[in-house]
């Protein structure tokens, strides 16, 4: 009996290594299979052009829309993602917690990349997207979709698995979606809103708040291109001296920190309500 519990201590490390081993390939996998959507997409498109001409915009605008729907089905109809789960409801406070926590890091990202310029190496697509329907639609909605229910949805969840604290989970696909999107310029940013998406889909146990929140800020960025896309002119976050820029920074990161913390309280009493039943 003492050899077999002295076999299962010493076992247990093991074990730990080979589960976290088994959830960096899935991991791995789903990120591989992301690029070779966009891929099999983009040689669509290709394929397509040759039978009827279409401009690079339009070529690009579809090939997001088909490749952002092929790995939504994959992610659902494979079982990466049970849909009714991710898609729970959550109360009108909570969601509204959720977006102003999303809101807060989205401010401070925008701030911190206006402070810390990196080169934007896909500006002129995304504007020339945003003046497209099937660039806007595919950029505004169907990207948080499908990126919530990859990044958020399939892999955070298989990073968190057997984890007590969902902070690796969470910072890991966080930094995962901030480089997948390679532009130098939304890298940074990328992973700050990956890690207030990560952690409202914990503490809400769903995956509507980040998808909303995702969506609305992709949609602002629409209206950014629409807006001053082709005139040139700076936007009113760019016109901001580094002082403001500054004090943006703070504040969202303030904003963000403070509701973040009423999300976890949120939890603790659902936690206690469950618990009391």
């Amino acid at each position: 009996m003492g050899h077999s519990k002295i076999s299962l201590f010493l076992c247990r490390p093991y074990h730990k290594k080979m589960y976290a081993h088994a959830r960096m390939k899935t991991t791995l996998k789903l990120v591989l299979l992301y690029f070779a959507y966009q891929l099999l997409a983009g040689a669509a498109m290709a394929g397509i052009n040759l039978l009827w001409p279409l401009s690079a915009t339009a070529q690009l605008g579809w090939a997001l829309l088909l490749s952002g729907t092929a790995m939504t089905a994959h992610l659902v109809g494979f079982g990466h993602v049970n849909l009714r789960q991710a898609l729970r409801p959550v109360g009108a406070d909570v969601m509204l917690c959720s977006l102003v926590c999303i809101a807060g890091t989205v401010l401070a990202g925008n701030a911190l990349s206006l402070l810390i310029p990196l080169p934007n190496w896909l500006d002129s697509d995304f504007t020339a997207l945003g003046h497209t329907l099937v660039g806007a639609f595919s950029i505004a909605l169907l990207a948080p979709l499908a990126e919530e229910l990859l990044f958020r949805g399939a892999i955070l969840q298989s990073l968190r698995a057997g984890s007590a604290s969902p902070w690796r989970g969470i910072l890991l696909s966080a930094l995962i979606f901030g480089l997948i999107h390679i532009n130098p310029a939304q890298v940074p940013f990328a992973i700050l809103a990956g890690i207030a998406f990560g952690w409202v889909s914990v503490c809400t146990r769903s995956l509507l708040p980040a998808i909303i929140g995702h969506a609305l800020n992709n949609s602002l960025g629409i209206v950014e291109i629409l807006a001053y896309g082709n005139s040139g002119a700076p936007t009113p976050m760019q016109e901001q001296p580094t002082g403001a820029l500054l004090i943006i920074a703070l504040a969202g990161t303030a904003t963000a920190i403070i509701t973040g913390r009423k999300l976890t309280h949120h939890i603790l009493l659902q936690k206690e309500k469950s618990t009391t039943k």
